[in-house]
């Protein structure tokens, strides 16, 4: 099939392409909705994969601009979006929803269905419940966030080798009635095992891509997914359990930027982000940075 990706976010156009033409399909990138129109007249592709948040969240135009062209274009649609973005139900040409972050295999079946027919646009969240406590975990539960001296709507930083204690932390905020977030480049199924709370959501930041490859989304990404989350939850809690692979994939200066754009922003209600790090190449400046506006943890859960 000829596939055409409309979306003006670089990484995401390699990422989409590269899965796509590794499935055999030919493939013509557009970066807004005019270069999407002038593709569809001279690519004529069989099907469109349209990020909805191209040039700033206005990428469903194209779809009113295909039903309003003379005659109208009724070439299929699979639309991408973020957190919570709300889509059209009442269009015929969409025929499927990508949630990021996604897989090559989301992709891949969303392309099967949109060809043979199904249409599938459901509301359906970017996240993953954590399985129901289980009476083994009535005791681990009994450890109070006041207990450990952490507090709703303050913001903390352990600098650990490893996620055991905002593990912990998550559990316990889960348990005690918020909304809680991880931020995550670790598989779903294995962070969720290690968390022991109801209330707990996924946000995987790694993808995998056809023959065992794997890449990391970028921060604005993440961003979208994270502002989107708070803004839906009345109590949220955002935690990071492992900031180190996502510095390696976007570096030290953009990554602390990005969590100081999230921390500092202005939500019209109180939350807490937990971020654990290990302090590997850390510098005293780093740390500071964090530290600025979180609240730093000993070895020994006592703060410091």
């Amino acid at each position: 099939m000829r596939i055409l990706i409309a979306d003006d976010n670089v990484a995401l156009q390699g990422v989409l392409a590269e899965v796509v033409s590794d499935a055999g399909h030919s493939v013509e990138v557009a970066s807004s909705a005019d270069g999407a129109l002038s593709s569809i007249g001279s690519f004529r592709p069989d099907m469109i994969l349209l990020d909805a948040d191209m040039q700033e969240g206005h990428g469903l135009t194209l779809l009113d601009r295909m039903q309003n062209s003379v005659p109208s274009i009724d070439t299929p649609v699979i639309i991408i979006r973020s957190w919570n973005r709300q889509i059209p139900q009442d269009v015929p040409m969409v025929k499927g929803l990508i949630e990021k972050p996604f897989t090559a295999q989301d992709v891949m079946e969303s392309m099967e269905k949109a060809q043979v027919g199904e249409t599938e646009v459901r509301e359906t969240p970017v996240v993953v419940p954590a399985a129901k406590q289980s009476d083994t975990d009535e005791n681990a539960s009994k450890e109070t966030l006041a207990n450990k001296g952490v507090s709703f709507g303050r913001s903390y930083v352990m600098f650990r080798s490893n996620s055991n204690e905002v593990h912990e932390l998550i559990s316990m905020f889960g348990n005690e009635g918020h909304d809680v977030l991880v931020v995550t480049t670790g598989k779903k199924k294995t962070v969720l095992r290690r968390i022991k709370s109801k209330n707990i959501n996924i946000l995987a930041m790694t993808i995998r891509l056809l023959g065992g490859r794997s890449n990391i989304y970028g921060l604005g990404t993440m961003i979208d997914n994270v502002n989107g989350f708070v803004k839906s939850n009345l109590r949220p809690v955002v935690a990071f359990d492992d900031l180190e692979q996502i510095i390696h994939r976007n570096g030290m200066n953009s990554t602390l930027t990005a969590l100081h754009q999230l921390i500092t922003s202005k939500y019209d209600r109180d939350l807490t982000f937990l971020v654990s790090v290990n302090p590997r190449g850390f510098t005293n400046k780093d740390k500071e940075i964090l530290l600025k506006h979180m609240i730093n943890r000993d070895p020994n859960g006592e703060l410091a």
